[in-house]
């Protein structure tokens, strides 16, 4: 994000990549990719050497945002279209792993979000690694993972967008529920990826990893979550008992074991009570805690943030009321909920009104890490949690994205050191 008049310095394409985006072609290593083909290909598949058009660089400019009036807000875009083709070379898991530990980096996994192209989900690595060297960090590299995500919603969505006033919004929101189904396959392939790098990386751990999730990104994460105890009978209330999850995991979960330093929840599109103990009526069980998938990522990770706009957020306070709370109701046999990227974990009430602050399930909070609270963040049963009102506005004209602000980057980076 930025106000500056001067010219954008040119894009720089991820050194490596992640995709689950089936290939428009390949021959031999070279895989060429476009915008239009977000089908789901083989899981995951292993790129570097990233190119556009065949350039590792791509001319940009400063566009406006569009969303926030009377300002507006500059972002570095793309200077034409992004409709050429994408490509790289393909290696395999074990090679990807070995040119990550060659880096020396500590390693940020970014999941973007809901009908994110790669155009969008390029510009937005390029400014999140631009922020990062700014600070001079000792060495951050982000390595996108490009799931396929729907662009048109389908016939529905071709047909509401020409609505006239409405369009742009109704046209959305069969591509929102289109993808929620599409974030399932991409966690099942996020559990493929991570449980691959732990093999690679062989009983010592070689790689500092992080993973940022923006939007419904944080689906296709706790999907993976929800992945790691598939079929597991003792992953229920009456499984535990007095058992700590770690106690209570699959023996495949077990040997994930703080697998990641951090995981952050950024502007996360997923219920608000993902953290919540597996308590009341069933139907309400799904989004709670053990079976949100959400109690199984606190097993791989040592500590767990939530960023939130506070409200400030209008793609989620209030265009995913119509989607998550109007839509979805009561007598489709679940509770619609607010999001957590709206306040974080709270109980809100109707349409997304703020409530009370839940408080995170005991069991996730002894699984983490212990910590003091700090005066810029809240400390949630040893969950981290961030209020961005103050700078998420400014970083975006809706305020949901944010994730590649400087401001996000520095708290990322506050809690990244590598080894800590």
């Amino acid at each position: 994000m930025s106000t500056a008049t001067d010219a954008a310095s040119d894009i720089k394409l991820p050194k490596f990549l992640v995709t689950t985006v089936a290939p428009k072609s390949q021959d031999g290593d070279k895989v060429v990719f476009d915008r239009y083909s977000k089908q789901t290909g083989e899981l995951p598949l292993f790129l570097v050497d990233v190119k556009y058009e065949d350039k590792a660089t791509i001319a940009a400019e400063w566009k406006e945002d569009g969303n926030k009036e009377p300002e507006k807000i500059t972002i570095k875009k793309f200077a034409d279209e992004g409709l050429g083709d994408f490509s790289g070379t393909a290696v395999s898991q074990a090679v990807f792993t070995a040119l990550l530990a060659k880096e020396g980096k500590v390693l940020l996994f970014y999941l973007h979000g809901m009908g994110q192209q790669t155009k969008q989900m390029v510009e937005a690595t390029d400014s999140m690694q631009t922020n990062f060297d700014k600070k001079e960090a000792e060495g951050v590299l982000v390595v996108p993972v490009d799931w396929a995500a729907d662009d048109d919603g389908g016939i529905l969505g071709s047909v509401l967008k020409y609505v006239p006033v409405l369009g742009d919004k109704l046209g959305a929101i069969p591509r929102y529920w289109e993808d929620q189904e599409n974030a399932m396959l991409a966690g099942k392939a996020l559990w493929k990826l991570f449980t691959g790098l732990k093999k690679e990386m062989g009983s010592e751990q070689t790689l500092s990893l992080n993973v940022m999730a923006h939007s419904m990104g944080n689906r296709v994460l706790r999907c993976m979550g929800k992945e790691a105890v598939e079929g597991d009978a003792s992953w229920t209330e009456e499984g535990l008992q007095d058992k700590s999850l770690l106690q209570a995991a699959p023996e495949h979960l077990k040997n994930h074991e703080n697998l990641f330093e951090n995981i952050f929840f950024v502007a996360a599109d997923i219920p608000e009570c993902v953290f919540d103990e597996p308590d009341g009526p069933h139907s309400e069980q799904a989004e709670h805690a053990l079976q949100s998938g959400v109690a199984a990522l606190a097993v791989m990770t040592k500590r767990m943030h939530v960023l939130h706009g506070d409200g400030k957020d209008t793609a989620l306070s209030l265009e995913s009321i119509v989607t998550n709370q109007v839509l979805k109701a009561d007598f489709l046999g679940r509770k619609a909920k607010a999001r957590l990227g709206s306040h974080g974990p709270m109980s809100s009430k109707i349409f997304g009104i703020r409530g009370e602050v839940s408080k995170v399930w005991d069991k996730i909070g002894d699984a983490l890490e212990k910590y003091e609270q700090k005066d810029d963040e809240e400390n949630n049963g040893n969950v981290h949690v961030k209020d961005c009102k103050p700078w998420n506005t400014d970083a975006s004209g809706n305020g949901h994205s944010y994730q590649f602000a400087s401001e996000a980057v520095a708290y990322y980076l506050a809690h990244m050191t590598k080894g800590k």
